[in-house]
């Protein structure tokens, strides 16, 4: 009797370790190419664009030191783009400058302020990113996010320099609340506000009202904006010493603050909102083409 037992084909087991090695391979292959993606998108928003905006700025644009988000977009480059494309406009140079930039992982106010002496630096931009930590204010450390102490302190040591020397300074979202806490002041906690904290982190944006007499009002020609773009948890609370407000959003959440800008040297504004976002640049872009007005009066003096 015959057995009817079928002698396994060495083709029916190859063929699924083949398919399988095709697939390994579609997938390395697919990895490698978004990993060099993304690398040539990084070299691009790090290195290549900001070189290629600096060669189309005149030697002697007035140069602004520009302290930057630890958060990932920051290190990737997006903020750096941003605001490079936005202060190349109003003619200033921008010069990267991060927590460790002053050679020690705990900051020395010695050493930042001659790095703004060695890096000549005739005005100060302050960006957005991680929240400030309550320890630096007094405030609660609950519902924070980001923090990075040592960007907090850089900044602060960098603003007092920056001062001393009476250099312009403009700062955006955090970098208004590192302006006001600085300068002595604390922070709200929007997060503890539900409904407040809806209004003001909308990429949808918001109304804000400018105070009529403020220097803001002058230097943007309005009392107030029908939209701005807000992104934050978190604002300014108690003022600082010398402080004053100059616009409000809902929930009355301080939207700028100013100080310094009666006098003849120095001169800070602090803005809660993202000027550099809109496509109203006619209007809000102002800020930044002040910032760098008042940067080449810094120069001459």
């Amino acid at each position: 009797m015959s057995s009817s037992a079928k002698t396994p084909d060495s083709s029916d087991t190859t063929r699924p370790r083949r398919r399988r090695r095709r697939w390994l391979r579609r997938i390395a292959v697919t990895l490698v190419t978004l990993t060099g993606i993304v690398l040539s998108i990084y070299a691009v928003l790090r290195f290549v664009y900001p070189r290629w905006v600096s060669t189309r700025l005149p030697p002697d644009a007035p140069r602004i030191a520009f302290s930057l988000d630890n958060s990932l977009i920051g290190w990737i480059g997006v903020t750096d783009v941003t605001y490079q494309r936005v202060m190349a406009k109003a003619g200033g140079r921008l010069i990267a400058l991060r927590p460790d930039a002053a050679g020690d992982p705990e900051v020395d106010p010695q050493a930042v302020e001659t790095l703004l002496e060695t890096e000549r630096i005739d005005a100060v931009l302050l960006a957005g990113g991680g929240d400030i930590d309550p320890n630096v204010y007094g405030g609660q450390s609950d519902a924070t996010m980001l923090v990075h102490r040592l960007r907090d302190d850089f900044e602060i040591a960098l603003i007092h320099a920056a001062r001393e020397r009476g250099l312009p300074i403009l700062g955006i979202c955090r970098g208004c609340q590192i302006l006001n806490v600085a300068l002595g002041g604390t922070v709200r906690n929007l997060r503890e506000e539900p409904d407040v904290k809806a209004q003001h982190f909308d990429l949808s944006g918001h109304a804000v009202e400018l105070v009529p007499d403020s220097a803001l009002a002058e230097i943007l020609g309005v009392t107030g904006l029908p939209k701005v773009v807000s992104l934050h948890g978190q604002a300014v609370g108690a003022l600082g010493a010398g402080i004053r407000v100059a616009a409000t959003g809902p929930g009355g959440v301080i939207e700028a603050i100013e100080a310094d800008t009666a006098i003849g040297r120095g001169w800070i504004i602090g803005l809660q909102w993202h000027p550099e976002l809109t496509l109203d640049e006619k209007i809000q872009h102002n800020v930044f083409r002040t910032l760098v007005n008042r940067a080449r009066k810094t120069i001459t003096h």
